[in-house]
């Protein structure tokens, strides 16, 4: 898989579980599910944020058209990350986690919109498929020893 392709999977995952986290204000108590589903959402969040700016990012900058891009999707992962701080000392039935939650999807949303519309239309047009194709299985590679590192922790 390529790394555009990769990144708009994650887009999509990212998606998905705020949907879900969004019906959990209907929910009497603090059911667990909603707990385990922002655990994933956060970890999927910051999963993507770090394959971004390791790998994918570091290729980007290389081209002086997409310098500007790339220091403001630094800015906007500063601002995801303040987000979901916040949403982590929050229950996800409280009103305030689903307040704070709409400012996420709405940063997560810009942020799709201006990787997707502008910055991956760009990498496609500067970057060749096989450069695409190595990008993304670096991401992969740092995705699956992440996995690995966390499930070897859970066994002991």
């Amino acid at each position: 898989m390529n790394a555009i392709e990769l990144l708009k999977e994650d887009h999509q995952e990212a998606l998905r579980l705020m949907t879900e986290l969004e019906t959990a204000d209907e929910e009497a108590g603090t059911d667990p599910t909603y707990t385990e589903t922002f655990n994933q959402l956060n970890q999927a969040l910051k999963m993507h944020t770090r394959i971004e700016e390791e790998v994918f990012y570091p290729a980007m900058e290389e081209f002086n058209e997409m310098r500007e891009l790339v220091r403001e999707s630094y800015r906007e992962h500063d601002q995801v990350d303040q987000l979901l701080m916040q949403l982590s000392t929050m229950a996800p039935n409280e009103e305030e986690f689903q307040e704070t939650l709409a400012e996420l999807r709405d940063a997560v949303e810009h942020h799709i919109e201006e990787e997707e519309g502008e910055m991956f239309p760009k990498a496609e047009e500067l970057c060749n498929q096989s450069r695409l194709q190595e990008l993304g299985r670096k991401m992969e590679e740092i995705r699956n020893d992440s996995r690995r590192v966390a499930a070897t922790m859970r066994r002991k």
